[in-house]
């Protein structure tokens, strides 16, 4: 617990839907896990459930005084506990300084660098979610159909691919596609066809987008080059707040106007933390992922391309092709 200055890490999960992802982080154990807590230490992982989710090698409690003797028992030795307060709804964090008081400090931040860094193995479990939806939009039939006929058929695909949609999957046609977050409609086809869509495997995170044209576009021309000029500079050690200044630049010069970030981070979330935006403070690592969009929206279409990345020292490598 050296990197958080603390004695051990305490999560804990509400009832749904604040479900603290960090759970699922440090326990790998799928499932709802309502009311449970995980507490990290250097050398072990405790988890206290409810009697619901009894199962070997796990604490049990009956009643909420059963669970804090538990939790006091665990942590009697212990002088700092680090929490995710970003993570605790407001009645469990008064219930936890009652029991921990000045013992309690907030590591939410190194949590979400921590998690920022991928291991091997979440790397590969990234890839298999990219490969999933790449596989699934290049494959789709949208001619013919309306926008939420698409994000249905999208949502059944990934689901028969051993895996859930990272969130509420984007289909607009034409002048919808103009809408960064446009959920589906009853809109029948019509170009552009605009895909944002994810598939999570194994708890980890896809989110790719693809922009379909009838005919060449200089605007999509210039937001994949965009794209490319973005993953070319991404690499170990260099600021995501010039990288954005680099893509948003080129853009600028094109006449174009970038009205969001240029990626973000993914993991267990599809959104997992950090952001590439004019103030991104932090330096890229080897083995963080990112979702990478630049985009731009008019008046009567938008333009979006988005791959997700594995970040390397000389240059990020693309995993959703």
């Amino acid at each position: 617990m050296d990197f958080f200055d603390v004695d051990a890490i305490l999560i804990k999960n509400a009832t749904m839907p604040f479900i603290d992802e960090n759970f699922f982080y440090f326990t790998h154990l799928n499932g709802v896990w309502e009311e449970s807590i995980v507490l990290v230490t250097d050398n072990k992982v405790e988890i206290i459930a409810p009697l619901l989710e009894k199962r070997e090698g796990i604490h049990v409690f009956n009643n909420k005084k059963e669970r804090d003797n538990i939790l006091i028992k665990l942590t009697k030795n212990m002088n700092k506990i680090g929490v995710n307060e970003k993570g605790l709804i407001y009645k469990d964090y008064v219930h936890l300084k009652k029991i921990f008081g000045r013992k309690m400090v907030d590591v939410s931040k190194q949590l979400e660098m921590m998690r920022a860094i991928k291991t091997r193995w979440e790397i590969k479990q990234l890839k298999k979610a990219a490969e999933i939806a790449n596989k699934i939009v290049n494959k789709i039939e949208y001619k013919g159909k309306n926008e939420l006929e698409v994000a249905g058929e999208i949502d059944c695909m990934i689901r028969k691919s051993n895996a859930m949609p990272s969130f509420d999957t984007i289909v607009a046609f034409g002048k919808n596609s103009s809408y960064p977050h446009h959920l589906p409609t009853n809109k029948k086809f019509s170009y552009p066809v605009l895909i944002d869509m994810g598939a999570k495997y194994n708890g980890y995170c896809s989110d790719i987008t693809r922009t379909f044209i009838e005919k060449s576009h200089k605007e999509y021309e210039i937001i994949e080059e965009a794209l490319y000029i973005a993953i070319d500079s991404i690499k170990d050690g260099v600021k995501a707040r010039n990288v954005y200044k680099k893509v948003d630049d080129f853009l600028k010069k094109n006449g174009i106007k970038m009205i969001h970030a240029l990626g973000h981070s993914i993991g267990i979330k599809v959104h997992d933390g950090l952001a590439i935006n004019k103030k991104a403070n932090f330096e890229f690592k080897e083995n963080m992922t990112f979702a990478i969009e630049p985009a731009g929206y008019f008046k009567n279409f938008g333009i979006r391309i988005e791959e997700d990345v594995v970040v390397k020292k000389n240059k990020a490598e693309v995993i959703s092709k």
